[in-house]
């Protein structure tokens, strides 16, 4: 299998963690449609736990390669691809914010 260098693997993980958040936006957008409108405990212990789940699964996203890295003595590595994750998403979420500025 061919080895990708760490910018690549910054945007994989960096479209990954954009996904997903498109993922948990359908599903909140489309929660009107599909559920009664739910008020009290019951909504609040799911959004908790919507949170938590997602914390997770974008932590795992971001910080568990680099974190495999730096258990292999790799912390320049790791501090890098980090770097590329953070900058991709953060690139990624200005080019969403300009075409809805643009498309408004």
């Amino acid at each position: 299998m061919k080895k990708l260098n760490l910018s690549t693997i910054g945007l994989l993980q960096a479209l990954a963690v954009i996904l997903y958040c498109g993922l948990v936006a359908g599903f909140f957008w489309s929660c009107n449609k599909f559920f009664v409108a739910v008020q009290g405990f019951e909504i609040t212990a799911l959004m908790l736990a919507i949170l938590v789940f997602s914390a997770a699964m974008t932590g795992s996203l971001v910080f568990g390669y680099p974190a495999y890295l730096v258990i292999n003595k790799k912390v320049k590595e790791a501090l890098t691809l980090l770097a590329y994750t953070l900058l991709y998403i953060l690139g990624i979420i200005i080019l969403i914010a300009v075409v809805i500025s643009i498309a408004e």
